[in-house]
């Protein structure tokens, strides 16, 4: 049998849409509930490509002893290990990206594993707050003193250099980053964008400060990109 491409990982209410979004080719991607107990062995027997998990399971001591076992074993060290990117939702972004083929849309739509761990900014939701991106309109879904996540119309590449407005009623707040992912998402019949921003040089008391005024609960788990 031919190496699976992926492995995929998620929560138990997503087991079903996920394998209709992945199982266009069954015997390269395997979709598997964060409970269930034949993960590891299926790894061990058949190893993938890459592991995707999704981002609580990821920060969960049964994902950090999972990804330990995956180091400890010699012929599984190659997988590669990424986290599943959601939206504000918790909704894994591939169920909205069709664009691309299942096993392309399942990198696209994640990130390594070391760039989605606990970071020492917490991640403020912002509600879709309006802001600008290089001088288009654009929403702001979350926002840490080192990066955001945002959606515009616009596309935009990863390292790409952008420039951000964050306003308010005082002013705005001006932040340079670059992309490090994007893909494209369906929003009301049209196709918008959403990417993670990665500031450069932060200006991280008017980010606080800002967090602090407008933002939801923090995630103090993920980082905001």
């Amino acid at each position: 049998m031919d190496q699976k491409s992926a492995v995929v990982i998620t929560r138990p209410a997503h087991v079903v849409t996920m394998r209709k979004r992945l199982l266009g080719d069954a015997s390269h991607v395997e979709v598997f509930s964060e409970d269930s107990l034949q993960v590891f062995d299926e790894l061990l027997a058949h190893p993938p490509r890459m592991l995707a998990i999704h981002q609580s399971f990821a920060a969960s001591s049964r994902g950090a002893t999972l990804v330990a076992r995956l180091q400890s074993e010699a012929r599984l060290k190659s997988v590669e290990v990424r986290v599943l990117i959601e939206d504000d939702d918790k909704m894994p972004l591939i169920l909205s990206e069709m664009s691309f083929s299942p096993e392309k849309a399942l990198f696209e739509t994640s990130r390594p594993l070391d760039r989605a761990g606990t970071r020492q900014a917490a991640r403020y939701p912002m509600h879709r707050r309006a802001i600008f991106v290089n001088g288009e309109g654009g929403h702001l879904i979350d926002l840490s003193v080192s990066g955001a996540q945002v959606q515009v119309l616009t596309r935009l590449r990863p390292s790409q250099v952008i420039r951000m407005i964050l306003p308010d009623d005082s002013g705005e707040l001006r932040s340079r980053g670059t992309v490090a992912w994007s893909i494209a998402v369906p929003e009301g019949g049209t196709i918008q964008y959403r990417a993670g921003i990665e500031f450069i040089n932060p200006n991280a008391v008017g980010l606080s400060a800002f967090c602090a005024r407008f933002g939801g609960a923090p995630d103090t788990k993920l980082g905001a990109v």
